[in-house]
């Protein structure tokens, strides 16, 4: 359902990993992460399914003797014979998308038959068993399961593991009504149900979409910086997702800051759908925003002199989703940009 070209390129060659892992600098405790699932533009999939995943992992051992190495994946190719091959490679933390512990469901959901399931379901255990470090991810889907269902997968994982990560179900204007309907959620209604879970089940949910949660945004520096600098007029770039919140803390900041500041919500034009987040939004979407803020504060007569965007929406040469610099808008614009 992406609105632009997502290369699949198949498996990366072993030479070319070998040379990933050999422009790795070892930095403390941090994890050696094989493959995410993060939007981008190529499709990574799973990493255990490489045809040279052990030879890749004694590499990443070799160069990182004690680091914990991470990978994700639905559990299906955890068998008791492959997590005895992984063992030797612990410290690992496997990563697995379980959203739902009914069989029915999950076989639905995966489109995958009983006996993925069940080699699914029985690797939380013998990971466990093997002192391997797990963690669970769930895409809620209460209009096809219910939140009965999810309640008892809660249940189900709160055995083996302390640490569960929730994916808001997202859709693209490409999806059909029928699937629409499958991944409409109430994020609201979602986040009450997350509260209880966590207290009943002693669970740590991360729920990375979840609107009413407290916030990590500190704009205050950025404001003082602003002014220091001589800008008069700010204008900030906020997803949908953030806006209501980081608008809150921006305005409340406002009356201790000499300039002046203005927030404006950036609607995910290029996706549609229910996508919200700040990582997917595009270049071309903050450009349509940032048009359309410009001229009604200029008939305002305010006159913006900043922008600042967020930082998560770009990659580290500045670029989009799409291959698109940030510097196209303040080429276009005439005004300096900051990543914020």
């Amino acid at each position: 359902m992406n609105p632009f070209k997502i290369h699949r390129l198949g498996f990366r060659p072993l030479d070319d990993v070998k040379k990933g892992i050999a422009m790795l600098s070892p930095a403390g405790n941090v994890e050696v992460r094989l493959g995410d699932s993060l939007p981008g533009r190529v499709s990574e999939g799973e990493a255990l399914l490489h045809p040279d995943i052990l030879t890749i992992l004694k590499l990443v051992r070799k160069k990182f003797p004690s680091n914990v190495i991470q990978a994700n994946t639905n559990g299906t190719m955890l068998t008791k014979e492959f997590i005895e091959k992984l063992e030797e490679f612990n410290p690992m933390k496997l990563t697995i998308s379980y959203h739902s512990d009914n069989s029915e469901n999950w076989q639905k959901i995966f489109n995958l038959g009983e006996e993925h399931y069940r080699i699914a379901r029985s690797s939380f255990l013998q990971l466990r068993m093997k002192k391997f470090f797990v963690e669970a991810t769930i895409v809620p889907l209460p209009a096809l399961v219910g939140y009965d269902d999810l309640e008892k997968t809660f249940d189900a994982l709160r055995c083996f593991t302390q640490h569960v990560l929730i994916y808001a179900p997202g859709y693209s204007k490409l999806a059909s009504e029928s699937l629409k309907g499958i991944l409409n959620v109430d994020y609201k209604e979602l986040s009450e149900f997350f509260v209880k879970m966590r207290k009943k089940y002693k669970v740590a949910i991360n729920f990375f979409s979840d609107p009413v949660s407290p916030i990590n945004f500190y704009p205050f520096q950025y404001m003082q910086d602003s002014f220091n600098k001589k800008f008069k007029s700010v204008l900030w770039l906020l997803s949908e997702a953030a806006y209501e919140r980081n608008k809150g803390v921006i305005d409340n900041y406002g009356p201790y800051i000499p300039n002046n500041h203005y927030a404006v919500k950036v609607k995910n034009y290029t996706y549609g759908g229910n996508i919200n987040a700040a990582g997917l939004l595009l270049l071309d979407d903050f450009d349509r925003s940032i048009e359309k803020e410009l001229k009604r504060l200029k008939e305002k007569n305010i006159k913006v002199d900043l922008l600042v965007i967020p930082k998560v929406a770009f990659d580290r040469f500045g670029d989009d989703l799409t291959g698109k610099n940030y510097s196209v808008l303040e080429e276009k614009y005439g005004l300096p940009l900051w990543l914020g």
